[in-house]
């Protein structure tokens, strides 16, 4: 990798090489670090990422240093796509896996509605012996009468 000037840190070509230099400015100072030191500072144990052409591979896992400090994208810059296996994700303490998202329907303990527009959010779903009642927006809600006879 050549040296480059900042105006010229629009794109890279070419795969880093380990003893490449990279600079870190946080606005006051600024740090030179090898591409190998990053890599080892990001990425631990038997983690590696490599670089081929525009795209990185990675073998590992990736485990921040700091608990609920650093992000993926932005409000600004989002990821397009994000592909995961059948395994769990979780946002926060809630849990979420291809089973789970696929396979429910998730039934409210709160009292049923006693007009068609008492207080509910959209997907609240209650019952009582007589009807199924929906919640199809913010405080609007539909009910469909349950057959006692099947």
């Amino acid at each position: 990798m050549a040296n480059l000037t900042i105006e010229q840190l629009t794109s890279f070509t070419g795969t880093p090489q380990n003893s490449d230099l990279i600079i870190i400015h946080d606005g006051n100072n600024a740090k030179k670090i090898t591409y190998a030191e990053l890599l080892t500072k990001i990425f631990s144990g038997s983690t590696q990422l490599v670089a081929t052409g525009d795209t990185f591979s990675l073998t590992g896992h990736i485990i921040p240093t700091s608990n609920a400090t650093y992000d993926l994208g932005s409000a600004e810059y989002k990821f397009r796509s994000l592909y995961l296996h059948n395994s769990t994700m979780y946002l926060g303490e809630t849990a979420f896996s291809e089973t789970n998202v696929e396979d429910s329907m998730e039934i409210k303990n709160i009292s049923v509605p006693t007009s068609p527009t008492s207080e509910g959010n959209k997907g609240d779903v209650v019952f009582d012996d007589n009807f199924m009642y929906v919640c199809i927006s913010q405080n609007s809600w539909r009910r469909i009468n349950i057959d006692t006879s099947w």
